[in-house]
C-alpha cells in the first residue's frame, strides 16, 4: 500500500459525497492545496470511513476560496484515509486495521503507509496537524491532545472549551504528528449534523489565518479539561445489546448509555447487565494494564461502577463497540498552566 500524492485537487473531488470519493481517489491519498504561507496545515480525515464531517468541511472551505477567486492563506495538505470503507459507510472492514491505530510502527501495509505519511509531514515543515473525527455516540464537540504544552492546548482551544488529554492508545495519528508540530484531534459530533460541518469549517478558517500557533500560555480559565484514565472493551466473541430485556445476549447496557457521555456518574451507577457469568468486561488503563477490578462490580446480573467517572465516546453501535470499545472513562483534570 503506497501513499498516493496529488499536487492539485483531483477533478470532481470537491463535489463528491464522502462515500463516492473512490471514484477519484484509488486509495489513501494526500492532496496538496497551494497557499500563501509555505508551512502547510496538515489535515487528516476519513481515518474512519463512516465519519464524513472532515471531508465536507474541507470541501466547503476550498469552494469558498475558489468562488472568491482567492488563494488559501496557507498551504494545506489533506490526508484522506480509508476511502474503501467510506464507500460502504463503515468505520473499517473486518480485514483492515483501524486507520487511527497504525501510527506507532508495525508490519502491515497500513503501517508502511503511516510511515510514508509521517516522513512526508516531517519533510514538509508542517505548521500544525489536525485529525478530524465524528463520534458514534452523543458527545459534545471537543478537542483532544496528547501533550499538555502551550501550543497544543492553544490550538485545541480554538475549536472547543472542552479538552480531553490522553496518552493511550498511543498508536493514534495525533500522537505521531506531535513529534513534528502542534497536533490535535477534534471530535465534531455525530455524522450528518450540519452544525458539525459548519463548526469544523470555521475552525479551519481560524487555523489558516494563524501566523503561528500561540507558543505561550494565555488565559485558559474557561477550559474544561478531562483526563482519559481507561477504556472498556467487550470480549471479541460476546453478544451485546442495549436493552435490559435482551437476556439472550452476554451483555446488555443501558439503552441511553451514550447520553451519559461527559456527565459525572457516581460510584454504584448501573451501566448494564451481564447474563453470561463466564464472561467479563475488560478495562484497560493508560499503562495498557488490565484494571477491570478497580472500575467494575458485578452484583447478580447488574454491572455497576465501583468509582465515580466521567464517560466519553460510549456508543450504542454494536459493530463499533466490537471494532473499538464500549467507551472511555475520564476524570476531571486540574489544569493550572503557568503564567505567561
Amino acid at each position: 500500500m503506497k501513499l498516493i500524492i496529488f499536487e492539485s485537487v483531483p477533478s470532481g473531488f470537491l463535489d463528491l459525497l464522502p462515500n463516492e470519493l473512490f471514484k477519484v481517489l484509488p486509495g489513501p491519498s494526500l492532496i496538496r492545496f497551494q497557499g500563501e504561507e509555505d508551512a502547510p496545515l496538515f489535515l487528516a480525515t476519513l481515518l474512519h470511513g463512516n465519519e464524513p464531517t472532515g471531508i465536507q468541511a474541507i470541501q466547503k472551505l476550498i469552494k469558498k476560496y475558489q468562488s472568491e477567486g482567492k488563494s488559501l492563506p496557507r498551504r494545506l495538505d489533506v490526508f484522506v484515509g480509508n476511502v474503501e470503507a467510506a464507500k460502504s459507510n463503515e468505520r473499517r472492514f473486518s480485514d483492515q486495521p483501524d486507520f487511527n491505530r497504525v501510527w506507532n510502527g508495525g508490519s502491515l501495509p497500513e503501517h508502511n503507509l503511516a510511515r510514508e505519511v509521517k516522513a512526508f509531514v516531517k519533510k514538509s515543515g508542517t505548521f500544525a496537524s489536525v485529525d478530524i473525527h465524528n463520534t458514534s455516540g452523543k458527545n459534545p464537540h471537543y478537542s483532544c491532545v496528547n501533550r499538555l504544552e502551550a501550543p497544543f492546548v492553544n490550538l485545541a482551544h480554538l475549536f472547543s472549551q472542552t479538552l480531553v488529554y490522553f496518552t493511550r492508545p498511543k498508536e493514534v495519528l495525533s500522537n505521531a504528528m506531535s513529534e513534528f508540530c502542534p497536533s490535535i484531534t477534534i471530535e465534531s459530533g455525530q455524522p450528518g449534523d450540519a452544525y458539525g460541518v459548519q463548526h469544523v469549517y470555521e475552525f479551519l478558517e481560524k487555523c489558516l489565518h494563524l501566523k503561528q500557533v500561540p507558543p505561550n500560555w494565555n488565559g485558559k480559565e474557561d477550559l474544561y479539561v478531562y483526563h482519559t484514565i481507561a477504556r472498556i472493551l467487550v470480549p471479541p466473541d460476546s453478544r451485546i445489546g442495549f436493552d435490559e430485556d435482551s437476556r439472550d445476549k452476554d451483555f446488555c447496557f443501558i439503552s441511553d448509555i451514550d447520553q451519559q457521555n461527559f456527565s459525572e456518574l457516581p460510584a454504584n451507577s448501573l451501566i448494564g447487565w451481564r447474563y453470561n457469568p463466564a464472561m467479563k468486561l475488560s478495562v484497560i488503563d493508560e499503562e495498557d494494564k488490565e484494571v477491570e477490578a478497580r472500575f467494575i462490580e458485578y452484583q447478580d446480573t447488574e454491572i455497576r461502577l465501583k468509582r465515580a467517572v466521567v464517560p466519553s465516546m460510549f456508543s450504542t453501535n454494536t459493530r463499533i463497540v466490537h471494532q473499538d470499545c464500549l467507551g472511555y472513562l475520564m476524570e476531571r483534570f486540574v489544569f493550572d498552566p503557568p503564567p505567561s
